[in-house]
């Protein structure tokens, strides 16, 4: 004898079970790119630090970044199989996501520029990154509450949860923290390798 089957206890029970999901098994290359991004930042900062030391023109802060986010945005499209910063379809992307929030940061700063030149070179340099690390934190925190409409699991969302935070405290640090006015670069890249090989194990523990 056959048992009849509730379609809406059945549709509950598959979403019960794609609420589990964490991110590696939701897309399989996610931690990977992580981690990778990680090493970007990493290298970024050593050679913003150099910028800093050096006392070298604000330009080089922009073909570092520039130079090393185009090159990262090229492996993801050839490795990954064309990922897209595009907004997303039926659910948010989470990278076009973190990049609008991460945009506001040009135009504040765009904002504050008349009144940047009398700050100094490290106040100014400090202003800017703590506006970075802020608006880049901000962003981690919408992207974790985006990753509910892809039923992911609390587990990996506090990864970005625990970022978002973490950058906002480091950028409000660095701007207001005298030694990190020169030493603003060190301690980001330091701290957000930490974190991505950190959240790398995470993302990846079934």
């Amino acid at each position: 004898m056959t048992e009849d089957v509730d379609p809406a206890e059945l549709q509950r029970d598959l979403d019960r079970i794609k609420d589990a999901m964490g991110i590696a098994e939701r897309y399989e290359r996610a931690p990977e790119q992580w981690l990778l991004f990680g090493v970007v930042v990493a290298l970024g900062s050593a050679l913003s630090q150099f910028v800093v030391l050096e006392r070298l023109a604000g330009f080089w802060f922009f073909a570092i970044w520039f130079g090393l986010f185009g090159a990262f945005g090229a492996v993801l499209y050839r490795r990954f199989e064309g990922y897209s910063w595009a907004p997303g379809g039926g659910t948010p992307n989470i990278g076009y996501l973190i990049l609008l929030v991460y945009a506001g940061t040009f135009a504040v700063q765009f904002v504050a520029e008349p009144f940047l030149p009398a700050l100094g070179y490290l106040a100014e340099t400090a202003f800017v990154l703590g506006l970075v690390l802020v608006m880049l934190g901000l962003a981690y925190l919408v992207a974790a509450e985006a990753l509910k409409a892809h039923r992911i699991r609390d587990r990996d969302r506090r990864a970005f949860q625990v970022g978002g935070v973490l950058m906002i405290a480091l950028g409000v640090a660095i701007a207001n923290v005298e030694p990190l006015h020169e030493w603003g670069f060190a301690a980001y890249g330091g701290t957000y390798l930490l974190y991505a090989v950190a959240s790398y194990r995470i993302l990846t523990r079934p």
